[in-house]
Formats: structure tokens, sequence, C-alpha cells
């Protein structure tokens, strides 16, 4: 009894931290992977291995649009799903909402078909730099004051980017002639402004935004911590690129022409 039970321990602590070992259970006993995934509906080879996330549909539209050359492959709940040919590169944009939740489950699905690296293109409020429409913040780190990072990794363990992506950003904003700042963000699952006044909950939260600014952290976002954590339990680089605005806005043109040099 005691030998089947650390069998079993040891499968699951197999099966819930090595994503290979995850991907042969299920194509070996469930067939998941022949199968098109639940929530994005996609199956394993349809896919290129680059991802690009945005918050509606519109905005994967306004991508693809924008090089000419794209096929849509799956239009499933909030998951928007289009292939994108620009020149010698190709990646697929993917519609994963507002919000960690849906981004989770939009990566570990994408994960599981095969996809290697996630770009996530969204919106932040700005705590400490000067407000202009088009600025960018890449987010090397994010605070997690969000419920479904802190799912993924305890509190002890930083919700970070992928070093080799931040700097392939970097240069590719670079060339464009692009301005942007890196920094810190906090994810949150409410936007503190819609807290009532003169209550203890705003008040808190005034505390704690003051906290945040004090640590450097420069803005307010609902998916940073969220991609990292999700990316560090499965194994997979990311990075976050946000526009100042509110959710869902057009996505900048300079930024979109350079899309392709962020996965080269």
């Amino acid at each position: 009894m005691t030998v089947l039970k650390g069998y079993a321990a040891l499968t699951y602590k197999w099966y819930s931290f090595h994503l290979d070992y995850r991907r042969l259970v299920n194509w070996w006993k469930n067939k998941v992977l022949r199968k098109p995934q639940y929530h994005i509906g996609l199956r394993y080879g349809e896919t290129p291995q680059d991802v690009v996330l945005v918050e509606t549909p519109h905005q994967a539209r306004q991508i693809a649009q924008s090089f000419g050359n794209y096929q849509e492959l799956m239009d499933h709940r909030e998951y928007l799903s289009i292939y994108v040919k620009a020149g010698t590169t190709s990646f697929l944009v993917v519609s994963s909402g507002i919000g960690t939740p849906p981004i989770a489950i939009g990566m570990e699905e994408l994960a599981i078909i095969g996809c290697k690296r996630f770009l996530y293109l969204g919106s932040f409020r700005s705590m400490q730099m000067e407000s202009r429409s088009d600025r960018l913040l890449i987010v090397k780190a994010a605070v997690k004051e969000d419920g479904t990072s802190q799912e993924y990794l305890p509190l002890l363990i930083p919700a970070l980017s992928d070093i080799r992506l931040l700097n392939a950003a970097r240069h590719a904003l670079d060339d464009g002639n692009i301005s942007y700042q890196i920094g810190i963000s906090a994810t949150t699952d409410i936007d503190p402004s819609h807290f009532p006044t003169n209550t203890p909950m705003r008040s808190q939260n005034e505390q704690r935004l003051q906290q945040l600014k004090e640590g450097n952290v420069v803005a307010l976002e609902r998916a940073a911590a969220g991609v990292y954590a999700v990316a560090t339990k499965i194994q997979r680089p990311a990075i976050c690129i946000l526009q100042e605005g509110e959710p869902g806005l057009d996505l900048a043109e300079e930024l979109i022409r350079v899309i392709p040099q962020m996965f080269q």
C-alpha cells in the first residue's frame, strides 16, 4: 500500500509540473491531443509555435488585416484564433479576453497543442508615468495582486518576463523608433477606481497603491502576472507589452508592424 501511495504521489507530481509528461499521458490514455481543445477549439499541428495574445477579437482582426495574409482558424467563446503570415515569419493571434482567468485557460491549451512562445499585447493605467496616449510599457515583472497568478505560483515566487523575449522586444521597438519604458506593473482583478468613495475598501486600496508606488511599480493592469505565472508553470517563455489606455482600444500600428521581429 505504501508503495502504491508513493507511486501515485510521484505520478501526480510529474503530471502537475512536467508538461511533456502530461502531454504524453493525455495522448496515450485520453487522446486529448487528437481532439480540439475544449476552449480554444484548436488541435495539435494546426498552429505555428509563436502566439500573440490580445484582449479582444477586434484587436486580433486588426493585427491580421494589417499584414494581409491570414486565415481565421477558429472562433470559439472569447478565443478568436487567426493564423498570420508576415514574410518568412508566421504566428498565431488569439484573443483571450480581459483578466487573468481566460488568459490562463488559453495559454494552457495552446501549450498542450504545441505553442512555444507567447507575446501578450494589452493595456494599462499609469501610476507614475507621464500620461501619453501612445506610451508603451514592456513589463519586466508583475506584482501578483490577482487571484489566478497566485494559484500558479506562491507569493514568494515572482512573476517575471523571459529575458530573451524582453531583449527581442526592446530591439524591435528600438529599430522601429518607437518610444517605450521597461518597468514593473501590478496585476489586479478589478480596477481600483471602481471602489466606492468613503469606504474602508477604498481607503485600504489607496494605502496599497502608495506601497506599490514606493516599490517603483509604474502601472496597473489586468494580465501580466497571470501571463508570467502560467508561463513559468508550463515552462514557456513569455513577454507582455502594454499600451496606455482603456482595455480593447486599437493597437498602435507601429507596434503591430514590429511583431514579427520579436519572434526572430
